[in-house]
């Protein structure tokens, strides 16, 4: 930061001798707001899944550019424009991934059980999301944490213990090799082929960790940083076998959602350490090997949509329902809470904490607060490697 507010102050002083009270002027002219916010529209709509972060920093006309961007088509075009407009322009408006900095390492490993995906690079910045050991990720910033995108393509900053960042080539060399998948809500890996030995780390449903052998009843596996230990066979097995014997039908993921009563609500929770209304869904699904868009406002526009029918005939197990804001005159309607439709009028959600609740008032798991803000359902399972956003690790870039 340093280096490029001296930057400024030489571009500055180079070309505009003689406005110094402009120096600096961070206010931003309407017509470049108008165009700033169309072409987060065109090329950024949804921040959680794309970057368009400018900073303008104004002295008539002459412009310095700040930030960073997602979308090299996007930084093209606005500076294009500004020079259309006549504006003499100090570029410093970073795209990511920033391969310069990296050393080709754009490209990383979740390295822990579960990484907090936050906000800011701080541990005191709120949550956004997390990430499961083993998960392919991108990596388009360092600075102290890493800057990543998950293959539900969310963006995050996350602390460099995390994330263990590798090349495009490493990348490949850890999807194509054999993996021990972890299928047990909670457990270890330790340092010998005993329970007795030392923990290497915890384990949570849905890591992945490279086989490297078996040993009585272990699994030799390998760390994405090179460590290695032990895990049992009774929490985990080869992926092939795993995928082999692995159902995603309705009735097969509401067994496994069954699985998590009981568990606290997290806000941005993705794993069996705790879960937001989301991040239950996301979970139960990728534990059979789905993945879906990560918050419930996303999630509600993927798969069929459908209207629900007043004695709820038309739902299916397996459907995800949404509860928020209905649309009005003066607003828009907004989705705040997901859940799966189990059969018979109830679902099964997170709120509080993983739970059955009923739209049934006879029921004596009725829950009025909820039927009340009922918005509609998708249907999702059927469209799986089928529309953009619902796919398996099998078909999803980053796995490849």
């Amino acid at each position: 930061m340093k280096k490029l507010a001296l930057l400024f102050i030489l571009f500055l002083s180079i070309i505009l001798p003689t406005v110094a009270s402009e120096v600096g002027d961070r206010s931003i002219p309407v017509e470049i707001a108008q165009l700033t916010d169309s072409l987060k529209q065109q090329f950024a709509p949804d921040k959680r899944v794309a970057l368009l972060d400018v900073d303008y920093s104004f002295a008539g006309k002459n412009v310095m550019l700040r930030g960073v961007t997602t979308s090299t088509k996007a930084k093209v075009v606005l500076l294009k424009e500004l020079a259309r407009k006549g504006y003499i322009v100090m570029d410093c408006l970073q795209v990511l991934p920033d391969e310069g900095g990296m050393e080709g390492k754009t490209y990383g490993i979740i390295n822990v059980s579960v990484a907090n995906l936050r906000v800011a690079p701080d541990f005191s910045s709120e949550m956004m999301t997390q990430g499961l050991m083993g998960m392919p990720v991108r990596v388009l910033q360092r600075d102290g944490w890493v800057r990543i995108q998950t293959p539900d393509d969310y963006i995050a900053w996350v602390h460099r213990v995390g994330v263990y960042p590798v090349t495009k080539e490493e990348m490949t060399t850890w999807n194509d090799a054999e993996k021990i998948v972890v299928t047990a809500h909670y457990g270890f890996v330790y340092s010998e082929p005993s329970q007795n030995s030392q923990t290497i780390s915890d384990v949570v449903a849905g890591n992945r960790l490279k086989w490297d052998g078996t040993k009585g009843a272990f699994y030799k596996v390998v760390y994405p940083d090179g460590r290695e230990g032990y895990i049992s066979k009774s929490i985990a097995m080869p992926e092939k076998k795993w995928r082999s014997g692995l159902k995603q039908d309705a009735a097969s993921i509401i067994r496994t959602a069954y699985t998590m009563m009981g568990i606290p609500y997290l806000w941005a929770g993705t794993s069996s350490k705790g879960v937001d209304c989301s991040g239950f869904m996301r979970t139960i699904l990728f534990m059979h090997d789905i993945i879906i868009p990560r918050d419930a406002s996303q999630q509600a526009y993927v798969g069929e949509h459908i209207d629900i029918a007043p004695d709820f005939s038309n739902l299916q197990p397996g459907d995800l329902i949404f509860f928020g804001r209905k649309a009005t005159s003066e607003r828009k309607e907004r989705v705040v809470h997901v859940g799966m439709y189990i059969g018979d009028k109830r679902f099964i959600h997170s709120q509080g904490d993983v739970h059955i609740s009923s739209f049934n008032p006879a029921d004596e798991l009725f829950d009025e607060y909820n039927l009340g803000r009922l918005l509609f359902a998708t249907r999702v399972l059927p469209y799986i490697n089928k529309e953009e956003g619902l796919n398996t690790t099998e078909v999803n870039e980053y796995y490849k």
